[in-house]
């Protein structure tokens, strides 16, 4: 339930002719109300998730991640909008953790407690209706394209907001950029969650609509985390990128996403300062058949972050990861990320009813530098060390089926089940048993 902004209009009538008296035009009745003015959401998801091997792929090693465990989370938000160009907004929310005996790791990882804190508290200034200028400042998500460098995490229970000025510049009805700067908020067990001050980060976002129904982006994005402790990267660099990508219509049944970074500046490793030049990117090629019944999509992907062939000549080539939404990006057990990576993958899905969505994956995984280890979906955590180096570059296989659809209009469910079978290179460095994962979400929004 939307509330909306009124405004009470005073009509008046002058004669047409000469003589002729004025029509009465009776004013509108206002709403009455400043409660109008006000807009209430909440949110609350659980999700039952059971996880084995994902991490060791050894089934006789009792890990911490192999657990089962509910997750929950609840946000609650106020927004007031007294005039069209003004906005505040505020939201709480608090994350919970339950049957689970891993440890809390609220910085590296997405498992643990956060009691209600507050994770938007921002103002807004300007209507993009009537002005093509728009200033966003306070606590705020920052979620762009394809959510590989940038964005909220979706997945992660406690989501992620920036201290950041946003200001958004509508060009024309094509056309609109972002510039912003902030730094990112730290998620802090009792205590109340403050921005990382010592992870400065800049960046301009352009999107555009262009012929053929197609999306064009743009982006420069720039992190100073050398001195942070807790950034998943230290490092002074630039992410550089174009993102264009085409959904399927009634124009076309092709649809196709395209995508090239390139990362310059340097990096920490240890003490040790890096030059770092890396590259990455993103392949889909999509058809939908929309004839047949529940209208099959089949696409071709490819996705790849490249590695770094040698860590003794001072330089570093490994794609890094700035604040990506990492969770499906390379595969559903988040035991490979974008990172030294080649993984060429197939997705079928299908549309049983309005709504809802059924997906198969499989995914190849390959190192792209076999002097490199293979990271987790967090880009920077190896899978394994120090035996992550030889000549194998087959990591392995993974297939994953998901259901999401629209329980009712406020209800959401999202399943999936996935395993990940081991290759050349984790035989050959240790054990090679099947990592496994499942999972039961459900969210209500209002």
């Amino acid at each position: 339930m939307k509330a909306t902004t009124t405004s009470l209009l005073m009509l008046t009538a002058a004669p047409v002719f000469a003589g002729t008296p004025a029509p009465q035009v009776d004013a509108p009745a206002s709403s009455g109300s400043w409660l109008d003015d006000f807009k209430l959401d909440a949110e609350l998801r659980a999700r039952a998730e059971w996880t084995d091997n994902v991490r060791d792929f050894n089934d006789d090693l009792n890990a911490s991640d192999d657990d089962g465990w509910l997750a929950t989370r609840a946000r609650l938000g106020l927004g007031w909008t007294p005039e069209k160009w003004l906005k505040i907004y505020a939201q709480g929310q608090d994350v919970r953790e339950f049957f689970s005996g891993r440890p809390h790791d609220t910085l590296g990882g997405a498992n643990g407690d956060d009691s209600f804190d507050l994770r938007q508290a921002y103002i807004q200034l300007g209507d993009l209706k009537q002005w093509p200028l728009q200033l966003t400042l306070g606590r705020q998500p920052l979620d762009y394209g394809s959510k590989r460098i940038l964005a909220d995490s979706v997945w992660g229970n406690y989501g992620r907001t920036f201290d950041a000025a946003k200001l958004t510049w509508q060009i024309n009805k094509d056309w609109s950029v972002d510039a912003f700067a902030g730094n990112v908020v730290t998620i802090e067990e009792d205590q109340f969650n403050d921005s990382d001050h010592n992870a400065d980060l800049i960046g301009i976002y352009a999107t555009g609509k262009i012929p053929l129904g197609q999306t064009l982006d743009f982006y420069a994005i720039h992190l100073d985390s050398e001195h942070s402790t807790m950034a998943p990267v230290k490092g002074d660099f630039w992410t550089l990128g174009s993102r264009l990508f085409k959904k399927p219509g009634k124009d076309s049944p092709w649809d196709w996403e395209l995508e090239a970074v390139l990362q310059t500046g340097n990096v920490m490793f240890g003490k040790k300062d890096l030059d770092l030049l890396a590259f990455g990117g993103q392949a889909t090629l999509g058809y939908t058949f929309a004839d047949c019944t529940w209208s099959p999509r089949l696409s071709a992907n490819y996705s790849y972050a490249s590695g770094d062939d040698d860590r003794t000549d001072g330089d570093q080539h490994r794609l890094q990861p700035v604040y990506p939404s990492t969770h499906t990006m390379n595969g559903l057990l988040d035991s490979i990320g974008w990172a030294n990576v080649h993984d060429p993958y197939l997705e079928f899905t299908v549309v049983p009813a309005k709504d809802w969505k059924i997906g198969l994956q499989g995914h190849a995984f390959f190192r792209a530098e076999t002097g490199d280890f293979v990271y987790r979906a967090n880009g920077s955590t190896p899978v394994r060390m120090p035996a992550g180096y030889n000549g194998e570059s087959f990591v392995g296989t993974e297939l994953d089926l998901y259901v999401q659809g629209a329980l009712t209009k406020n209800l959401e469910l999202l399943a999936g089940v996935g395993a990940l079978f081991a290759g050349d290179y984790l035989d050959s460095t240790g054990t090679d048993d099947t990592a496994k994962t499942a999972y039961l979400q459900l969210t209500y929004k209002y």
